[in-house]
């Protein structure tokens, strides 16, 4: 039985395995949660933009200990109120990119979603990308950018928008970079 839940939770009512807990993560993570990547215009970065990977599952505020099981089984993360909605609704969120590559992902490669695995794969390949560094580069961002708005092109900028301003903010450095002293 899974007992440090008793605080939250009366523990008959938890699954009396952990394969069954994952089971019933997963399972709510596929009607409830969302991989998503942000792609955020940021001026003082390299190339004008941020690529923001976030994990969060949303769920009302009187159904409120089912987030706090799940951030208790992963052990990072936070609850919050869902940005641009009624306060009764909270969102567990992991945001950091070292808890999704050290907790998140692994969790999900082993107990895979059946709903949201086409959501998983790329936003782990874009994760794991990120934590090797490949969004330094222009190609690398460049690419990373792409892979994202095949995940998800309903986003406030245009892709082509993203990409000349990534492209106007090289060609800009490499002229000050190749200017007469």
């Amino acid at each position: 039985m899974l007992y440090e839940y008793a605080d939250i939770i009366d523990p008959k009512q938890l699954p009396s395995r952990r394969k069954y807990l994952n089971n019933y993560i997963v399972g709510f993570v596929d009607g409830e949660g969302c991989f998503s990547i942000s792609i955020k215009k940021q001026d003082d970065t390299k190339f004008g933009w941020v690529i923001d990977p976030v994990f969060h599952v949303t769920q009302s505020k009187q159904r409120s200990v089912i987030l706090e099981i799940i951030k208790r089984t992963f052990k990072c993360g936070r609850i919050i109120p869902k940005p641009g909605q009624e306060a009764d609704v909270l969102q567990y969120v992991v945001d950091s990119r070292r808890s999704l590559t050290e907790v998140i992902i692994p969790f999900f490669e082993k107990n895979k979603p059946i709903g949201k695995w086409k959501e998983f794969v790329p936003f782990k390949e874009i994760v794991t990308s990120l934590q090797k560094g490949q969004h330094k580069s222009k190609a690398g961002i460049t690419e990373l950018i792409k892979k994202a708005y095949e995940l998800s092109s309903d986003r406030k900028h245009s892709l082509e928008e993203v990409l000349t301003e990534i492209q106007q903010r090289e060609d800009a450095s490499e002229t000050i970079r190749r200017a007469p002293q």
